[in-house]
């Protein structure tokens, strides 16, 4: 069967792409039953089929060109996913989104920036009030990130378990991105306005930072920072309105691979959104058709 004939296995080929510069084997100890790339591309289908482990692994049974595609001899246990996504590490597939981000086919990026919660499912109503706990009170992921405009690729995220204001986690994430390819402009809404985001974009980077002020007055000198100073006299509405590609970002991964994060620790949290993350990047390249 031709890979191109099939939106599926497109999707499955542009993801087992973007795991070639990982190692196969983390372990000269590893039992070589499976890879590191053949595990992580099956956590990367469970979130595009939005299934458990038990049923990725029956849905699997009846695809045999999923399976040739992957290069499997043999189909692994749930159980052995499981173990596999507790033992991954969050820093391997930040590795992964610095590739990703290094490989798009401009000069420099232009970044847009913003932040978006998931929730944990932890319960029904009914099991909820059982336990006593409060019943309309839901726990969230934040997610921040940046993407790229121009491709809306992801180039970076900061995951937190606790809410915390957005402002926190912008710089890790746009020096996330600089760090794989020179930055040109960065956006993102009132929420980040701050004198010391304009410094580290214009001084650290030399890229073009447009944060519009959170209150405007007539009086000049009441507005603080050389920078923030500068935007008062205006910017441009064009590149500016950028910035909402990162919102139509979120809500693709929210509609396509889920806004609900099913695991029960943290760490497992983690890798499941992350793993969303790089399903929606193989998403958007099989968008454009490119490969990385």
């Amino acid at each position: 069967m031709n890979v191109d004939s099939s939106k599926f296995l497109v999707f499955i080929n542009l993801a087992i792409e973007l795991c070639r510069c990982l190692p196969l084997y983390f372990s000269k100890h590893s039992r070589k039953d499976f890879t590191v790339h053949q595990l992580l591309i099956l956590l990367v289908i469970k979130q595009k089929l939005k299934c458990s482990y038990d049923t990725l692994i029956d849905d699997l049974k009846t695809r045999p060109f999923v399976i040739q595609l992957i290069g499997l001899k043999k189909l692994p246990h749930s159980s052995t996913l499981k173990k596999f996504a507790k033992r991954l590490k969050a820093e391997i597939i930040y590795y992964l989104l610095e590739d990703c981000a290094a490989n798009i086919k401009k000069n420099k990026l232009k970044l847009a920036v913003d932040a978006t919660g998931l929730h944990i499912e932890d319960g029904s109503f009914h099991y909820r009030k059982r336990l006593g706990l409060p019943s309309k009170t839901r726990k969230n992921v934040k997610l921040s990130a940046a993407i790229d405009t121009q491709t809306q690729l992801v180039t970076a995220v900061k995951l937190r378990k606790s809410k915390a204001h957005d402002n926190n986690d912008f710089i890790a994430v746009v020096q996330k991105s600089a760090d794989a390819k020179p930055v040109k402009i960065v956006v993102a809404d009132k929420g980040y306005d701050d004198e010391k985001n304009h410094k580290f974009c214009h001084e650290e980077l030399g890229a073009d930072c447009i944060i519009p002020l959170r209150k405007k007055t007539d009086k000049k000198h009441s507005t603080k920072g050389e920078y923030r100073k500068k935007l008062r006299y205006g910017y441009s509405k064009r590149k500016y309105h950028q910035r909402s590609k990162v919102e139509s970002v979120f809500f693709v991964i929210k509609r396509v691979f889920g806004a609900v994060l099913y695991s029960k620790i943290w760490h497992t949290q983690k890798i499941e959104l992350l793993c969303k993350i790089i399903a929606y990047n193989a998403y958007r390249l099989m968008k454009l058709k490119v490969s990385p």
